[in-house]
């Protein structure tokens, strides 16, 4: 030893003594950690079936992980269990954790991150009532709130019928082509909000309650002269959440956070200037208010309303939905699977000029117009699915379990979409605590571990983007990681400790490390060479790919007032590369060159990498011909 001790009050054999009872504490206290490792004595994969509960904005991202569970995740075990996910909306799913309900849900899910005083609830069983109002201990519980999946907000239009959209100004439209090889033009027109035009819609300004006042250009035609009505969710929702946290980065002054949302008795179905009470259109429809009839936001959405707001008479994103594709002149909210799926016509099929009902665009942190699907023809019948959110930045990110997720937001993000929202989990830490020791319910638990593991796994992930979410970022994915680590069994009798923390070491071969950051393939091409062939009329375009993909050119001239459709190409690179695109004149094109001698051709030019978002570029090239 280095160091010599000087004890001239117990002498050496005492310090000695002192010594070794403080090593024999320091092994008992790690002998009596608590083990990291489940106390489960029903094996992965052997539980019984559990049914889960919550926001529907998250159904189709559980039909993804319920397809993922006995197959992949539990390939070579018994597999017995199922899970039934019921999408009732955000508020359901956290009623479902704030009580104790025999055979009900083992989970719940929200897009609406828990208050402090709401988890207290859930922690305590008391439902809607104070926690403090809690006269069972017996049934307390602890719960994590996991991130599960990304999705993309999209705000939903039904133009007026008939009304002209060319009327509008240019910033106010967005078109997008078609992919297919014909010369037909069959591009879908959508109308588009500034911020501070959306948030005026939808806090019912007085300069923004019909389609041209927002727009006066759309006066010189009489068919838009309607009122613009907002649908609205039936019940409390995440989804609506999500809406008005974008809308409060516009104008926090409203009271978006505040009085619409969390300090109103209603939570998210309050808005500004809407009527609240009996629906007789969700009732017996005879016109009478019946006191069966439930309570809901708004009116009916007929002509004379005077609040101009509606909504569908059941939760849920679908009831939104359909109600929107029945009012003409409406806008709404959705996220993009829900929409896609329960309306084709939101889904818009391009061989119809005459579309008016269909997604849009909205302005981002940076005031960039994006598309909530990565690709710009995302919101066709054939476009590509996945939401626009790989790339959002969230503030407020916690950065260990049982962190607040309440201050969470990623509608103030520079890059990607405008309005992208994190969907939850609610997991009790231990439901042994909460529903009791029974091996029926530790059947039960052990399903809600093994899907939970699941849901986070990189196959479950990985199948998000398809399926129009986005899979989680990594530093958010590895804290949910931490906290399903955490969830355990009778952990109040040496299974885990309510207090544990994952303390791993780095070369434990047991540490889960979250999958690298995906970093989208680049989609930035360059246009290199013009050619121009005054003989054949044909032009070469040289364009510099950084790697595989899709490219589509289209080409259109004016001759006078008409557009000519002078001719599409298409190519698919296999590789990274200088590649020569020919266009070759339509017939009609082909007439203007015989007769003009020369056609200017604006050029559209997309490239698309495989697995990544698309870039589109404008050029020009005068054709010629002798």
């Amino acid at each position: 030893m280095s160091r010599t001790f000087d004890a001239p009050r117990w002498g050496l054999s005492a310090v000695m003594a002192g010594l070794i009872a403080l090593l024999i504490s320091a092994l008992m206290a790690v002998c009596l950690t608590p083990r990291a490792d489940a106390a489960f004595t029903t094996g992965k994969c052997a539980g019984s079936d559990i049914v889960g509960r919550g926001a529907s904005f998250a159904r189709d991202a559980h039909n993804v992980f319920i397809n993922n569970f006995q197959p992949i995740y539990c390939a070579g075990t018994p597999a017995l269990a199922g899970v039934t996910y019921e999408a009732l909306g955000s508020g359901a799913g956290l009623l479902s954790m704030k009580v104790r309900e025999t055979g009900g849900p083992r989970f719940g899910m929200s897009d609406d991150p828990p208050t402090s005083d709401e988890i207290a609830q859930m922690n305590a069983g008391t439902g809607n009532e104070p926690a403090s109002s809690d006269v069972n201990a017996a049934d307390n519980g602890k719960i994590h709130v996991i991130p599960a999946a990304v999705g993309a907000v999209a705000p939903l239009v039904n133009f007026p019928d008939n009304c002209d959209v060319n009327l509008l100004p240019a910033g106010a439209k967005t078109a997008e082509q078609d992919l297919d090889n014909d010369t037909v033009p069959d591009d879908v027109i959508r109308v588009r909000f500034s911020k501070a035009q959306f948030e005026n819609i939808w806090a019912k300004s007085s300069a923004a309650d019909e389609w041209d006042e927002v727009f006066p250009e759309l006066a010189a035609d009489a068919d838009c002269d309607k009122p613009i009505t907002r649908v609205v969710r039936f019940d409390h929702s995440g989804t609506s959440y999500a809406f008005k946290d974008y809308l409060n980065t516009i104008d926090g002054a409203e009271g978006w956070l505040t009085t619409y949302s969390s300090a109103s008795s209603a939570k998210t179905r309050e808005w500004p200037a809407a009527t609240f009470g009996d629906r007789d259109d969700c009732g017996d429809k005879d016109g009478i208010a019946e006191a069966s009839d439930p309570d809901g936001p708004g009116s009916p959405g007929l002509a004379g309303d005077t609040d101009n707001l509606t909504s569908g008479c059941s939760n849920g994103n679908g009831s939104l939905v359909a109600k929107l594709v029945a009012t003409d002149g409406s806008v709404g909210y959705s996220d993009i699977s829900t929409a896609r799926s329960n309306s084709p016509s939101l889904a818009v099929t391009p061989e119809a000029n005459d579309n008016d009902t269909y997604w849009t665009q909205v302005q981002n942190g940076s005031d960039t117009f994006t598309e909530p699907t990565s690709s710009p023809n995302g919101f066709r019948t054939d476009g590509p699915k996945g939401a626009n959110c790989l790339v959002t930045e969230y503030e407020n990110v916690p950065t260990t379990p049982f962190g607040d997720w309440s201050k969470v937001t990623g509608v103030t993000s520079d890059v990607g979409f405008g309005i992208c929202t994190l969907t939850y989990g609610l997991v009790f830490d231990d439901n042994s605590d909460v529903w009791g020791s029974s091996a029926v319910e530790e059947a039960k638990a052990r399903t809600v571990k093994d899907y939970w593991e699941n849901i986070v796994s990189a196959p479950a992930q990985s199948a998000l983007f398809p399926n129009d979410y986005a899979p989680l970022p990594a530093n958010i994915l590895k804290v949910a990681k931490e906290d399903i680590a955490l969830i355990d069994w009778q952990k109040g009798e040496g299974g885990g400790g309510e207090e544990e923390k994952p303390q791993p070491k780095p070369e434990d071969p047991k540490v889960v490390t979250p999958p690298p950051v995906v970093t989208p393939p680049s989609n930035a091409f360059s246009l290199t060479k013009k050619a121009i062939s005054s003989k054949t009329g044909k032009a070469t375009i040289s364009l510099k790919l950084p790697g595989p993909g899709r490219v589509v050119m289209t080409g259109k001239a004016k001759n006078g007032k008409k557009t000519i459709n002078v001719g599409k190409v298409t190519l698919n690179a296999a590789k990274a590369g200088t590649f020569n695109l020919t266009l070759t004149p339509s017939g009609a094109a082909k007439q203007v060159l015989k007769q003009k001698g020369s056609l200017k051709v604006t050029l559209s030019i997309v490239f698309t990498p495989t697995g990544g978002s698309a870039k589109s570029s404008n050029s020009a090239v005068t054709l010629k011909l002798k």
